[in-house]
């Protein structure tokens, strides 16, 4: 009966000794999953194919995870890597990060001490997200692929930004098919960021009420979101184009700006919620009316701001075929178009957004206030043959027609050019690309899942999908 006891007791301190977390020493050593996979308590193993992670570990502060070129990790079921250091991410051609089996559900990689940081380019990362949780440091994604994110790190989005920090950045990147958002961050959790030349395609698959870009914007940091497609599911969904918020009502002397996006196929295109100051400029915002009941949204622009406090600008933009064009509630600071004041003035605008097919149940509303503010919307092209008040009136809803709400001014409205005196042409058509997922692009359709960037003449771009 005594040997049978100190058998047990072995039995459970092996037991013990494999399930303990590894945590590095945190002397300032680079480990590579090769490395790793020579720990035999790392939870890391080598195989053919590449190196599956079975346990969860830590890289202590001080450390760095490499990822090396052509490096393939598999995560087990519930795995979730820690990086209390620097998580190494950027590789010359490629890596893959997926998961161990079809069963298996990883979570990812939590980076989340004061001082961390990670820097990723190049990366394909499949069923896992990122938690990023530094204050000091800064997120750094270019040219990676997100895809078939399960939700299990982080139920909110793909890249989770869960500390306020600064200098984050999002370039030429994919996230493709994800089940939440592609990227988002905590209601007080505001992030300095930039999202450029990136491609946002059917993400929030399980259509919960969510945007692809999920962002809280606040404090003094500035948002930027330029060049981007954002295409949805092109199906009835709760799921959104970008979404900024300010739910919190947190001070704000930051900078917001949406400029030179692709934003189709989702329940709205862009929406407002809370005080910020905003900029919504010269964006394609198409077909995004993938909502079933127009009372719950289907706006191209949406704008909310119950504190009656955010400032938002809005030129050249075009908005075609949503439920409705752009719509207002609160009294934040709109303006859509002011051509009243002088050129060198800063409230300044000129308008030009052009608004065609925006409207529901037999009814056009490019413009609907539904606030108790005055907005300018001056120098836009009106879904009306006759750019004058009595046609525009149509489609405009505010104070003219409800006394309790704001008075939208919209003259003088943009006029088209007659041609007297002058030799006017259409806008000719001055490239054509076409993306594959991959971020490939040629002149021709490449095979499978193509989006199509005309661009003309004028500084006007098109896009649609195309399957070869």
């Amino acid at each position: 009966m005594k040997k049978f006891f100190t058998l047990l007791l072995v039995a459970a301190a092996t037991v013990g000794t494999m399930s303990a977390t590894f945590v590095s020493a945190g002397t300032g050593r680079a480990y590579t999953f090769a490395q790793l996979a020579a720990i035999d308590t790392s939870g890391v193993t080598a195989t053919d194919s590449g190196y599956v992670v079975t346990a969860d570990f830590t890289i202590a502060a001080g450390d760095t995870l490499r990822l090396m070129n052509n490096d393939k990790v598999m995560l087990g079921d519930k795995v979730m890597v820690s990086v209390n250091g620097y998580a190494d991410f950027a590789v010359p051609d490629t890596a893959v990060i997926t998961r161990a089996t079809a069963t298996t559900a990883p979570k990812g990689f939590k980076v989340y001490d004061t001082n961390s940081g990670m820097t990723m380019k190049n990366v394909t990362m499949e069923y896992a997200g990122i938690n990023f949780g530094s204050t000091n440091g800064h997120l750094a994604i270019d040219h990676c692929t997100f895809t078939l994110y399960n939700g299990k790190i982080n139920s909110g989005s793909v890249v989770n930004y869960s500390s306020s920090c600064d200098g984050n950045t999002v370039t030429g990147s994919y996230f493709v098919d994800n089940t939440v958002s592609a990227l988002g961050n905590g209601a007080n959790t505001p992030v300095g960021l930039v999202v450029d030349n990136c491609v946002f395609l059917r993400n929030t698959t399980s259509k919960r009420n969510r945007p692809q870009i999920n962002m809280t914007c606040g404090g003094p940091y500035d948002i930027t979101i330029t060049r981007n497609k954002v295409i949805g599911l092109a199906e009835t969904t709760l799921a959104g184009g970008i979404g900024l918020s300010n739910m919190l009502g947190l001070a704000y002397t930051g900078k917001v700006t949406v400029k030179d996006n692709d934003i189709e196929d989702n329940r709205y295109g862009v929406a407002m919620i809370g005080p910020m100051n905003l900029y919504i400029e010269d964006n394609m915002i198409k077909n995004n009316n993938y909502e079933s009941n127009p009372n719950n949204g289907g706006s191209g622009i949406s704008i909310y701001d119950s504190s009656n406090k955010g400032n938002v600008r809005i030129k050249g933009n075009h908005i075609e075929n949503s439920l409705w064009g752009i719509t207002v509630i609160g009294a934040p600071t709109v303006n859509a178009g002011k051509t009243q004041v002088a050129a060198d003035d800063p409230d300044y605008n000129p308008g030009e957004n052009v608004l065609v097919n925006n409207g529901n149940n037999g009814e056009l509303y490019d413009l609907y206030n539904n606030g108790t503010g005055t907005i300018y919307a001056q120098g836009n092209t009106w879904n009306v043959a006759t750019q004058d008040s009595v046609s525009i009136e149509k489609v405009v809803f505010h104070k003219a027609d409800n006394d309790a709400l704001g008075l939208v001014i919209f003259m003088p409205a943009h006029q088209p050019n007659t041609g007297v005196g002058t030799v006017t042409t259409a806008a000719q058509v001055v490239e054509t690309r076409y993306y594959n997922l991959q971020g490939i692009y040629s002149r021709e359709p490449l095979e499978g899942l193509n989006i199509k960037v005309t661009r003309y003449s004028d500084g006007t771009a098109r896009s649609e999908k195309i399957v070869k």
